[in-house]
């Protein structure tokens, strides 16, 4: 036989070998470094030599986990995790090669979704910074148990599972300066107090709607929602069109348990916030189904203070109040306040750190029973009228609000004209009440704060944590 005969058999029958031992090949959303949420059941999937047999070994316990690939060669295997430890582990899998993950921690894992900023890298955008992130980006130690995860963006018409484009990543310098802001300091602190290991998934997108965010069942019945045909090829504003984005960054994780998801998204939804509450509401319920978690905390960002139109309008005003809305209307949710953290001028506030620790605030009281300080400023509880003077009561106020003695700024109250006036406010001392009247105003009927595109008050608690803008109706 010549050369070439000879060149060609080798070939073949390294061909013949690979695919009787065919390396196991998994969904792009495990790997080495990653964080695994403790105390769940995790379903890895993939592909090996068609009906092989693959055997399963983790590192934390000496069960023997095994399953038998299907014709075509795809498996599923559900393993369950234990409580979190800060020590590495490794997951083997074998169908004749074995292919080993390394530098595994099991912990707790957030999922981190929304529009540009949730996407905002701690490094800022450009012409955009992130205050005060420098020395977070310098002193990125791999040491320190928070892995990241980012999710390249990807559309796609129907629902995908092969998996996605990223990879975990351990702190670098690089890595972190890349990685969402209000998602990496949410973690930091997570890690700080909790002392467990970090698993964050950014799966963000500039100016998506939140509808993209969602499957088809779930957006079914609620207003006129318009699906692009499965057939499409190219979209103008994929993000923006319903579903696509579901279909291709989220659905890949099914299977993949989180302890809870943070969302900072809205902006593309502002001119119908009622549309936005139904949406919200079924989107929750839609993404607690699909991780299997009936109870999941759900920690959204309220819009700061923006011009949009006109810092005179109202339009992000009616917004924030739908947002505020949704606290009472869909259990196990918080949201985080920004009332003092806007820019006039720029859509994306620079404060990322703040809003990345608030979150935080709300998943180290609520979701982890962390007690001893406040994680909200304050919100309306109830307004009436006593006299001509109208006493309002705020949560998250008990041990007392502030400014006191000083004149408190951004009331407004209406009468029955429906004309709104500036009011005067102060705070009761040593309180969570604060009285507000206006001498144009004898029967005030309505009183709101902050209630404009952009308009920052002065209202907080003893935190120093912001009062909610609101519009409420005074009661008699």
């Amino acid at each position: 036989m010549n050369k070439i005969t000879n060149l060609f058999i080798i070939v073949l029958l390294c061909s013949v070998v690979t695919q009787l031992k065919a390396k196991v090949k998994l969904s792009t959303v495990f790997g080495n470094h990653m964080v695994l949420q403790q105390l769940s059941k995790v379903t890895f999937k993939g592909y090996a030599h068609a009906n092989k047999r693959v055997k399963v070994k983790v590192g934390w316990n000496k069960v023997k986990y095994a399953v038998v690939a299907n014709p075509s060669g795809y498996f599923e295997i559900t393993v369950p995790t234990p409580e979190s430890v800060a020590k590495p582990y490794e997951i083997s899998f074998n169908d004749g090669e074995e292919l080993l993950l390394k530098n595994v921690l099991i912990g707790e894992v957030w999922f981190c979704s929304g529009q540009s900023n949730m996407e905002m890298p701690v490094k800022g955008f450009r012409g955009q910074p992130v205050f005060g992130t420098l020395k977070h980006i310098v002193t990125a130690n791999p040491n320190r148990k928070i892995r990241l995860y980012t999710v390249k963006r990807a559309w796609n018409t129907m629902p995908q599972a092969a998996g996605v484009v990223g990879e975990w990543k351990e702190l670098s310098a690089k890595d972190v300066a890349g990685f969402s802001a209000t998602a990496y300091f949410f973690g930091d602190m997570l890690e700080q107090s909790l002392g467990a290991p970090i698993g964050l998934v950014n799966c963000s997108w500039s100016m998506s709607k939140i509808e993209t965010w969602m499957d088809k069942e779930s957006l079914a019945g609620i207003g006129d929602i318009t699906f692009p045909d499965v057939n499409q090829k190219e979209f103008e504003w994929a993000a923006g069109m319903p579903t696509l984005l579901w279909n291709a960054m989220v659905n890949p994780w099914k299977g993949f348990p989180v302890k809870g998801v943070i969302w900072y998204q809205g902006e593309a939804n502002t001119a119908n916030p009622a549309l936005y509450k139904q949406l919200f509401a079924a989107m929750t319920k839609q993404w607690r189904t699909f991780f299997e978690a009936p109870e999941m905390p759900f920690y959204y960002v309220q819009l700061a203070p923006w011009q949009s139109g006109g810092k005179d309008l109202m339009d992000w005003a009616y917004f924030r109040q739908a947002q505020l809305e949704l606290m009472n209307e869909i259990p196990n949710v918080g949201m985080a306040i920004t009332a003092d953290l806007g820019s006039e001028v720029f859509i994306h506030p620079a404060h990322k750190i703040e809003v990345g620790e608030r979150l935080a605030y709300w998943a180290l009281a609520k979701t982890y029973g962390k007690e001893g300080f406040a994680y909200s400023g304050p919100i309306i509880k109830s307004a009436s009228l006593k006299d001509t003077v109208t006493e309002l009561v705020f949560d998250f106020g008990k041990d007392g609000l502030n400014p006191e003695n000083e004149k408190i700024t951004g009331f407004e109250i209406a009468g029955k004209d429906g004309v709104f006036r500036a009011a005067e406010a102060s705070i009761l001392n040593g309180s969570d009440r604060v009285k507000v009247w206006c001498e144009q105003v004898k029967e005030p009927v309505e009183v709101r704060y902050c209630f404009r595109n952009y308009k920052i008050g002065n209202l907080c608690n003893n935190a120093g944590l912001p009062a909610a803008p609101f519009r409420a109706v005074i009661s008699k």
